[in-house]
Parts: structure tokens; C-alpha cells; sequence
């Protein structure tokens, strides 16, 4: 069986660089496209940390300026990148994705296909959690059937409904077994919302996790203050040897964009993420160092398909030929990213759409279609928006004054982001700019976004023959012919659009030059801070 799951590296390179008042220097980090096994023994051994010139030193704490405070700490209940990023190097997974998304061994030191619908995972030996007690296969039958479970109404639940059976013949092998061929599995357990928790830590705690976390990744969690920081400190047993290299890790919460640029450029930080594009140029002068380039991240304008007027999918045609892309990349993220004209993916990407659908703004095309759908003098409707993420905050604005000059008048409500996000769960809204990311197989955003009920289903969209697409796709083990499938499918969500794409947003971090070891992931990842080390 041939799934060529890895082959993910095609979107754009990331890009690491140190900004100079002279210039720029650039260093390509590899973006390896080399498939990830998918049959027989992956390697045991966890590939090393990109040379870094120096050597690396023990010791220190790096303080993170954040573009937004965590919500939330179950790594299989909460939708918060920010949460991510934190839990990420709290816990581990069975396997774990590279750079450039290739696929790898982590918690399990090889995994094998015995048949197209039954994996085999071997666990590493002695792997500890923060607690002192040791990794068993038990722990990773719990956490994967605890997502599966209706009760914690995980929204990644839907990733594993291909999942039959879960058995441990011995502490040490889990043995995976499918109802049908599923190819995006090995994608699936590597993305970090499959976090393999503490059975035994997990039960104690009445089944909850936001006031525990008991991982075996390289930092143990020490303390959380609301909208202040979150610290995480080292874990000295790390089953990798020799990391982590920095004593803790503090991540201070600095939503104002003006002000997180400021945050590092005076040294109150050692590192921000989400750099302002707008920005880059201001830090010439200022010797830091940049990572970061493309990502695998969607930014849409998203419609309640059960509320007028966005009940009328003509509606919503015209509101995709109605905004230009290209203003709204400029005006909410400086130029920094790519206008999505043909589904939600990049057209680099191997099951992205080559051609434009919506390409050159049309203003007369989009009032045609709202005479069509009933309204010849134009519709009204609330835009809810929030302003904590400016890329996403601006990008609403812009789409506002677009969409005036075709009949479509959006009033928008500005909420902070945890109220934002509250509304955005629970549907409670007419029209809505958001966005999502971090994935590395298309079946995760088309399946867990799109398909009728699903949990991270927020437009009350359904299409059977959407939903049988995506159920096909899964089941194909050849890269070309399930990309011919989800270019089906895509067709049919640019013609329903329960959403209108609007752009892929480059990401950035900017850190101090004394920062060593850091990469930029194309999923957004941070779990390079486990390499990381301060040289000064």
C-alpha cells in the first residue's frame, strides 16, 4: 500500500533569517519531500536539530510574547492555537510531523500497515510522564478512545470515526484497526490535538484536564495566570536525550500588535509570533532574527447556511465575486500572503485547484446574483469580527467597504476574542471572518469542517454528495487519484460556499539574535522550543 502521505512540503518554503541594517541574509530551511514510511519499520531514532553555528548551551528561560492568552488546557477539547502551542510541548503523540510535515516516530519508535485496514505501533521503553509514571500502551488506548467519545464532544472526534478497534496485546503495541482503507491515519495521530495523556492522572481528575497536564513532553506545566503568563518548566527526563536545553519557557500573552513588536525590540521578550508584516522592515536596524514564511492556514469570510440571507447559496456567490482578495491580503496582513481564488487550498499544495474560480472581482456579477436570489436592492446582515487578531479583524473591515458597493451591507459586531470564539462555537451568528490551519492531509479541514455535523461544522452546511466525496477520499491510497476526488469536492463547496476564501497568511517570528536553534513548521508549529538554547 503507496499513501504518500508525506508529500506535504509543497507549499512554500520557510525562510529563517537575521535582518541587519544593511540587509538581509538568508537561510532556506530544508522542506524535505522524501515519503514517510507507511509500510514496515519506521526509524527508531529522532532526526537532530538543524545545525546551528556555536555550541549549544544548558540553561536559561525564554520568555514568549503571544499574540493571544490560552483557552483552555485539554489538548482534545480546546480550539485555541494559542492553547496549542503551549500543549504541544507539554505532550507528545504516537507520531510527530517534521518541518516540512514529513511524518515520524515519536512516542512510537516504529509502526508498520500489517494489512490496508490494521496499524501496528511499538512504543519507545521507559518513557515517562511528569508524574514519574511510565508510558504504557493503556495510556494510548484511553486518550484516542477519549476523543472518539460523544460524551467530551472533542472536535477532533471525527478524525478517528475510521477507527474500529483499539487493542494492546502488551504494554507496548497498540494495534490500530480501521473499518476501511483510511490514508490520512499516520497525518491524523501526528497532529498535536492527539496528545496522549495520563490515564491514571486523567481518571483522578474526575475526567478533566484544564486544571491538569501530565504529558511526557520535554516541559512540564507550573503555572497559568489569566491574560499574564503561562509557564512551563524543563522535564530533566525527557526520554530524548539532551533535550530540552532552556530551564523554562514563560509565554506572556501581548494581543496588541504595536505593542509585541515593541515587546521584543526592547528586550522585554526574547521571541513574539504572529510578527505584523507591516513590521519586518522596522526591525532592520534591529539585529533580530526572522523565521517564518508561507503556512498551511485558511482565512474565509464563513456564513450561518440556516439564517437569511445567507440561506440562498446565490447569496453567497455574490459575496465571493464581490471582494477583491488581493486588497484584503494588503489590508489585513500588509501583502503577506496569498489570495485563496479556488478552494482552501494553496494551488501548490498536491490536491489544491491549479486554476482561478474566483478570480477578478465583479461587482455587476455579484448584484445579478443578488436579484436572483430575491434581493434586487441589496441584503443586510451582521459581520461578527473580532479585532484581538488584526489579520483577521482587518480583513473584515476591507471586506466591508468591498462589499457595500455590490448591495451588501454588513454591520459589524467587534468582540474580544474569547467572546468571539464562545459565539463562533456555538453558531450563534450570521456572517463571521475566521480562519483555521495547522493541518498537514486534506482530509482533516474538508472532513472536520464540511462534512454534515461535524463538531467544527459552524456554517450548518450539509451536501450528501459532498459528504460521500470526502468519505471516498479516505479510502484511496493513491495521491493522484485522491487528489482528482477532492478537486470534486471542492468544486462543490465553490459552488454551495458555505464560506468565501479569502486569503493563506504567511506567518512570522522574530526573535533576539541571541535566540538559537529555533524553526519555523509549515503547520505553525513551536515545538522547536525543545531545541532551543540562549547563547549570551
Amino acid at each position: 500500500m503507496s499513501t504518500n502521505l508525506s508529500r506535504l512540503s509543497l507549499f512554500r518554503n520557510s525562510t529563517t533569517r537575521t535582518i541587519t541594517m544593511v540587509g538581509i541574509t538568508a537561510l532556506i530551511l530544508a522542506a524535505c519531500s522524501t515519503p514517510a514510511p507507511t509500510t514496515g519499520a519506521a526509524p527508531a531514532s529522532t532526526p537532530a536539530a538543524q545545525p546551528v553555528a556555536g555550541t549549544p548551551k544548558v540553561g536559561g528561560n525564554l520568555k514568549i510574547g503571544t499574540n493571544q492568552d490560552a483557552v483552555g488546557f485539554d489538548p482534545h477539547t480546546t480550539n485555541a492555537t494559542a492553547s496549542y502551542r503551549i500543549l504541544e510541548n507539554v505532550y507528545n503523540q504516537l507520531v510527530k510531523f517534521a518541518p516540512g510535515l514529513e511524518i515520524q516516530p515519536d512516542l512510537a519508535e516504529n509502526y508498520r500497515a500489517t494489512d490496508p485496514t490494521t496499524w501496528e505501533f511499538k512504543l519507545r521503553k521507559g518513557v515517562k510522564f511528569h508524574s514519574g509514571k511510565e508510558l504504557k500502551a493503556e495510556d494510548v488506548k484511553y486518550s484516542l478512545e477519549r476523543i472518539k467519545d460523544p460524551n467530551l464532544k472533542s472536535p477532533r472526534a471525527s478524525q478517528l470515526t475510521a477507527i474500529t478497534e483499539i487493542s494492546t496485546p502488551d504494554d507496548y503495541t497498540i494495534i490500530i484497526k480501521t473499518d476501511k482503507p483510511y490514508s490520512p491515519l499516520l497525518a491524523v495521530l501526528a497532529d498535536r490535538t492527539m496528545a496522549i495523556v495520563n490515564k491514571a492522572a486523567v481518571e483522578k481528575a474526575g475526567g478533566k484536564l484544564d486544571n491538569s497536564a501530565d504529558g511526557t513532553g520535554p516541559f512540564k506545566f507550573k503555572e497559568y495566570v489569566p491574560n499574564t503568563r503561562t509557564v512551563l518548566e524543563k522535564n530533566p527526563d525527557y526520554f530524548i536525550k539532551g533535550q530540552p536545553l532552556l530551564d523554562s519557557v514563560i509565554y506572556m500573552p501581548v494581543p496588541d500588535d504595536t505593542a509585541r513588536t515593541a515587546a521584543v525590540r526592547t528586550g522585554l521578550v526574547d521571541i513574539i509570533d504572529y510578527v505584523p508584516p507591516k513590521d519586518l522592515k522596522l526591525m532592520e536596524g534591529d539585529k533580530l532574527t526572522i523565521a517564518g514564511s508561507g503556512n498551511n492556514n485558511v482565512r474565509f469570510l464563513a456564513f450561518n447556511t440556516k439564517i437569511k440571507p445567507f440561506d440562498n447559496p446565490k447569496v453567497r456567490q455574490a459575496v465571493a465575486w464581490a471582494v477583491d482578495r488581493d486588497a484584503i491580503v494588503q489590508a489585513a496582513y500588509n501583502g503577506a500572503g496569498t489570495p485563496l481564488t479556488a478552494g482552501p487550498f494553496l494551488s501548490s499544495f498536491w490536491p489544491g485547484m491549479k486554476e482561478p474560480v474566483y478570480g477578478k472581482r465583479d461587482v455587476a456579477k455579484a448584484k445579478a446574483l443578488l436579484a436572483e436570489a430575491g434581493y434586487p436592492n441589496g441584503v443586510t446582515a451582521k459581520l461578527k469580527n473580532t479585532s484581538t487578531y488584526s489579520f483577521l479583524g482587518n480583513a473584515g473591515i476591507a471586506a466591508q467597504e468591498q462589499l457595500k458597493e455590490a448591495g451588501i451591507n454588513l454591520e459589524i459586531v467587534s468582540l474580544e476574542w474569547s467572546v468571539f470564539l464562545k459565539d463562533y462555537l456555538a453558531k450563534d451568528f450570521e456572517s463571521v471572518v475566521s480562519g483555521y490551519s495547522a493541518f498537514a492531509d486534506p482530509h482533516g479541514p474538508l472532513d472536520g469542517t464540511y462534512v454534515t455535523g461535524r463538531t467544527n461544522n459552524f456554517m450548518n452546511y450539509s451536501n450528501p454528495k459532498f459528504d460521500e466525496l470526502v468519505a471516498r477520499g479516505v479510502q484511496e491510497s493513491n495521491q493522484a487519484e485522491r487528489a482528482k476526488i477532492y478537486i470534486e469536492a471542492q468544486k462543490i463547496l465553490l459552488e454551495d460556499l458555505p464560506m468565501v476564501y479569502l486569503y493563506a497568511a504567511n506567518e512570522y517570528e522574530a526573535m533576539q539574535p541571541y535566540v538559537k536553534g529555533y524553526t519555523h513548521y509549515l503547520n505553525g508549529s513551536h515545538v522547536s522550543l525543545r531545541e532551543v538554547w540562549i547563547d549570551k
